[in-house]
This record gives structure tokens, sequence and C-alpha cells, in this order.
């Protein structure tokens, strides 16, 4: 594992956990390309740069070649493992003379270790902005008009409704509020493929419309469109002022999808807006109304390679990312929002919580033989579940209370639950004072082994429109199921020649079917369009945190997965090396109609059917296999069937129109 010095016991399991993170390996990246002592940027005690480095262009790009990451636009940022190192190394050219593939701050280096395999925990992408119960009581606290978040979910639920049986609707939905994995459903929508007639793309509709209705009940998870979650990062250039911050998204972008398509697809779509005037950040947890921070979004150059992430300044009195929630930079998402609906009308923030824990005063005491005692201390105590209840307790009294977030109890709570979610690195219990401890619960938190009350806050007449509408426990099911015998074939993907690659396809498909199964299986999901899409609703529920991790562990699993078998597809052999692209597309589009023949042409359901488990004979066949290459597929329909209205401006259109103009 490495070598653990500190002397803080609490801290230094913490640094053992650290080596058991769910990472991807990249590259190996000797010391001598390292540079291990980059300057942290310090002042009034605070660490201004605290988890935050540097890599060259060179070796960001290899690590998103390793990544098979395809999007147009690479990461800037990565959260990464190294050496005993943790943080976000973010990409900048290196300053004339220097050499170094990375550069780590001494914040960064958490305990002594041999291995430099640089490990990746996530990179800075598109990830669509959503509110939830905390950012919502804060900002109604901070003086946002409650129908400003009644409006947003009366928006969201009516284009919910209306996904399944409006094409236009469900390209909008999916292309805005799902990223990444939304890309199959809005290639196959864009491209003139119906939820009514194709039974692959309605459960994957059907089940990001069921997943998106659960997280508003139970989170008030409401979509905003001009919002992101944002990885932090630091400016290394020094030219943000305090109260300043750099952000620039990019926008979905369906078209770049077909960049491997050749010359004619080479071309990006500019997608890429930065953002200038009033915005607000926020972290989770955020329980104190100072945890939401009020700042300027400036257009400076030098940043515009920055996208996707939230640049801080290095200048001021107080890191802004302590300020909200006493975050850092070692890898923490902030919600971010430039809608002016939601921007407190004061235009302030509210003043940030103080007193924080000194980690390095605490448990001061001689290594040998107390690293046991406290695994067993911290077993007992739990950390997580004592840091959830103090959570929970602050947002009853939040609903109790005329002054919401700005009651005296609320910030005492608030403090409370910032020293619990504090508790595996400092050891620190929180003592719940009595007259603290609820006495009934709102109904939006579910309580329903203790005594409850109906909410008059937003957060109760958020929860009860959707509860009243839409109880998932009771969903219907029809939506999602198909029995074999009715999967309609569809001819128009049916490409001469394509013959000679079924025995390979079923093959492929086969090996496909078997870990796709093991993914259902292990996570005992309902269907294989939740794990395709990353939308998991029917899964067992468990401790909120808990199951955010194991919905985590799936994208991670089936995005392996598919890259795996995207992969296959796009090898051709040494046969192919010399064919023009034309040429090479024409073969993709042979070999894309046999992946679809072996999962939908009813021979190959039949064949299907007689393999699987006696119990679960005639259920259900897998459908996604064929959707691995849903671009080939798409351009095969584009042939037979056209691109739609020539005229047309609306984004489902505009995506046939490009494909079109370019086979």
């Amino acid at each position: 594992m490495g070598r653990f010095n500190n002397k803080n016991i609490a801290k230094c399991a913490a640094r053992m956990g650290q080596c058991f993170s769910s990472t991807y390996a990249t590259v190996d990246v000797p010391r001598h390309e390292v540079n291990m002592n980059l300057e942290d940027i310090k002042r009034n005690s605070y660490t201004f740069s605290d988890g935050i480095g540097k890599i060259s262009p060179e070796l960001a790009l290899e690590v998103a070649e390793k990544l098979q990451l395809t999007t147009d636009n690479q990461p800037c940022a990565y959260q990464i493992r190294y050496a005993g190192c943790k943080g976000v190394v973010a990409c900048w050219p290196n300053k004339e003379g220097e050499n170094f593939k990375l550069s780590l701050r001494p914040s960064m280096n958490k305990f002594e270790s041999d291995h430099t395999v640089l490990e990746i925990c996530s990179w800075t992408r598109l990830q669509p902005g959503f509110l939830n119960r905390q950012i919502i009581t804060l900002l109604s606290a901070l003086d946002v008009k409650d129908e400003i978040f009644w409006d947003m979910q009366m928006k969201m639920v009516e284009k919910l409704n209306l996904m399944l049986e409006n094409t236009e609707v469900a390209f909008d939905v999916i292309t805005a509020s799902c990223a990444e994995s939304g890309n199959t459903a809005s290639i196959m929508l864009g491209s003139g493929f119906d939820p009514k007639t194709e039974p692959h793309l309605r459960g994957m509709l059907s089940s990001i419309r069921v997943a998106q209705f659960e997280d508003l009940r139970e989170k008030s998870r409401i979509f905003v469109n001009d919002g992101r979650w944002l990885m932090g990062c630091s400016d290394e250039l020094g030219v943000l002022e305090q109260g300043q911050c750099f952000i620039q998204v990019s926008n979905p972008s369906v078209e770049n999808c077909f960049a491997k398509h050749g010359s004619r697809f080479s071309e990006r779509t500019s997608n890429l807006t930065v953002i200038e005037g009033t915005v607000i950040i926020a972290k989770n947890p955020c329980l104190h109304p100072g945890d939401v921070r009020v700042l300027k979004a400036v257009n400076v150059p030098g940043l515009e390679h920055s996208f996707d992430c939230l640049i801080f300044p290095q200048k001021g009195d107080r890191p802004h990312t302590d300020e909200a929630s006493g975050s850092d930079l070692d890898g923490d998402l902030y919600f971010v929002t430039w809608d002016e609906n939601l921007i407190p009308p004061s235009k302030r923030s509210w003043p940030p919580m103080e007193g924080r824990i000194d980690f390095n005063k605490l448990w001061r005491t001689s290594f040998k033989g107390k690293m046991v005692r406290y695994c067993r201390f911290f077993h007992k105590k739990h950390g997580e579940r004592q840091s959830w209840h103090n959570m929970q307790r602050t947002c009853c009294a939040c609903d109790l209370s005329d002054d919401g977030a700005l009651d005296e109890k609320c910030i005492k709570l608030a403090e409370l639950a910032a020293t619990a979610v504090d508790f595996p690195k400092t050891g620190k219990i929180v003592n719940m004072p009595t007259q603290l401890k609820p006495k009934q619960y709102p109904d939006f938190m579910g309580k329903e082994n203790f005594q409850s009350y109906k909410s008059e806050k937003i957060l109760g007449k958020l929860y009860r429109q959707i509860k009243d509408f839409y109880n998932t426990d009771n969903a219907p099911c029809s939506e999602l199921e198909i029995l074999p015998s009715g999967i309609p074939y569809d001819e128009d993907l049916e490409v001469p020649d394509s013959a000679s690659f079924l025995n390979d396809a079923w093959d492929c498909k086969l090996k496909y079917d078997l870990q796709l199964n093991g993914l259902v299986g292990q996570y005992k999901v309902s269907r294989e369009e939740e794990i395709v899409t990353g939308h998991i609703w029917s899964m067992p529920k468990h401790g909120s945190k808990k199951q955010g991790e194991m919905k985590d562990r799936i994208k991670h699993a089936y995005s392996a997965l598919r890259k795996e078998f995207r992969k296959v597809f796009d090898q051709l052999g040494v046969d192919f090396d010399q064919i023009s692209e034309e040429e090479r597309n024409a073969v993709f589009e042979k070999k894309a109609s046999a992946w679809y023949q072996v999962t939908y042409h009813p021979i190959w359901v039949k064949k299907s059917l007689k393999l699987q488990e006696p119990d679960q004979e005639g259920e259900t066949v897998n459908l996604s296999f064929a959707w691995i290459a849903a671009d080939y597929l798409a351009r095969i329909k584009i042939k037979r069937k056209g691109a739609g209205p020539g005229n047309s401006h609306k984004p489902i259109d505009m995506l046939g129109r490009y494909i079109a103009d370019r086979i």
C-alpha cells in the first residue's frame, strides 16, 4: 500500500482507504517526469491550491486515449491517484524550460508510495445541472421565490409525460439532461426511429422517465437548463480576482459522435460557451446559508482552454472553495447556475461558516495499536450514518421554522453536520443536544415509522405534486415489458452482402449478453435499458450514499463493457487497411446490419430464447447489442428513409440532415 506516517489515527485510516478507491489504471509516469514540489498557494492559514496540480497536454491526450474517450473535447482535468498523492490535475502547458508531465503539490501528497501508474477516478465532462432539496432549502431561505421551483418542476413533469409520444420532446429531454448516457437514444431519435415501434428506444426512454420521476419524488432533483455540475480547478495564471470565477461549458452535440466516419464528418461543431455575469455555486452537502456562494463569472484571456470545470481564483482572504461547505480542489463537484431566477435577489453571499476543525491537532497519539482500536470505534459510531442523521435533523428544523435555513437552530445543526461529515478523518463525535432532536418529520422525508406532518414549505408542495401524480413503486411495467414474439423487425436495416458477418456477430452477441446479464443479476436491476442509460430505478433500496455508489459502479462497468465491444466492432482486420473511407463505411454498415439482424430477426430471437435458463425461458431478450453501432444503423436508416424536412430548424431534424448531407 505505502508508508503511512501520519500520527492522526483517523486521518491515517482515511489515507489507507485511498488505496481502495475505484480507479482506471492508465499510463506509467516515471518519477523523473514528475515535479512533486509545485508550490502551494497559502494565505491566512488557508491553502488556496489544496488538492490541485497540473498535467501536460501531451500526457492528458495519452490518458484520454487510454480511457477510450472519444468525445469531441478531450477532458481538461482528471481526478487522480499517483504514488500516494490524490487530487486533481488540470491541463496547462509547461512553462519554458520545464519538461514535467505531472506537477503535484505538497497538499496532494497523503503518504509515501512507489506506485507510479497514473490512476484516474473521474474527469471533466458535460454534467447537466440539477437542483436538490438542500440547495432548494437554502435558495428559498435566501428569498428565491417558491413559484420559481414549482414552475421548473411543472415544466419538467410536462416534458417527461410527453417524451414517450412526442419524439421532439424526447430528443430535447435526452440531449439536455442525460449527457453522454443519452447519445444512443439521441442518435436513434434524430435518424427517424420511433419509440412507438422501436422497443429498445422505448425501453430507454421509459427508464429515463421513471428514474427522473423517482429522483423528483425522493430528492426534488429538478433539471436546470442554465446550470451544470462542474469539477473545481485553480487559476494557475493568477488573473482572477476575489469574487470572480471562470466558467466555460460544453453543450450537447450528438453530431460529434460521427467523427470517426471520415473527412466529411471531421469538422467539429463549436459547442463551447463562456458564461459571464452573476452565478451561484454550491457543493453538497450544503446546509448552512453561507454554503451558497454568489460569484461573478468573467471571460479573461489565458483560460479559454479550460471547459466543463469551475476555475477559482488564487487571490483573496479565504478560498471560495472553503467558503462553500469547507470544500477543496481534490475532485469536489460544484453545482453552478447562471439562471437569473435562481440568483438570490440580494446578489450577495451570506457569511460563510467559520471554525472548521484542524485535523492535525486531533488524535495525536502513538500509532502502534491505535489503528485497530480506531477501526472498531469507527464501526461502532459509523460516521457516515451520524452525518446523515444530522443532515436530516437540519432539514426538519428548516421546514418547521419560518426563517428556514436562517434560523439559529438550523445554523447550529449545520455546524454539527459539518463536524459529523469530517468524522472519518477526525474521529470527533458529534453529541446532539436533546432540544435539537426532531419530534416529528415532514411528509416529504418519507419517515413512515415516525410521527410526521404535512409540510407547507416548498419541498412539501413539490413532493406531494409528484407523489400524487406518479408513484414509481407502482410504475407500470408494461411501459418496459416486451414479449419476444412482439419484437418488430425493421427491414430498412438489412444491407446487401451483410450475411458474411452474421456468424461473427452472433458470437459477439453471446459474449456481450453473458456479461450484460451478469450486471443485471449482480445488481438486481429489472431491465437492460436501465443499465444502458445509467438511469437505474428498480435496484433494491439502500442508503442514499451507498445507492449512489452502486449506481456509479454499474455505469462504470457498463461503460467498460460497451467500449470493449465497440472496439470489436471497429476492428476490420488487415484486409481492409488500404480501402477508401467510402468503402470502409460501406463495410461498417454491413457489419452493423449483421449485429442488428442477430438481435432482432425472428430466427435469431428464437435462437436466443433457446439458450436461456429454464426459469427465464421466453421472458425477454436483450436488444442493446445492436445499438453499440447506433451511428452506422442511423446512416442505413437515413439512406432508406431520408432526413426529414429540409427547412426545419428543430434540433431533432438537424441531426438527420447533418448525416444525410455527408453520406
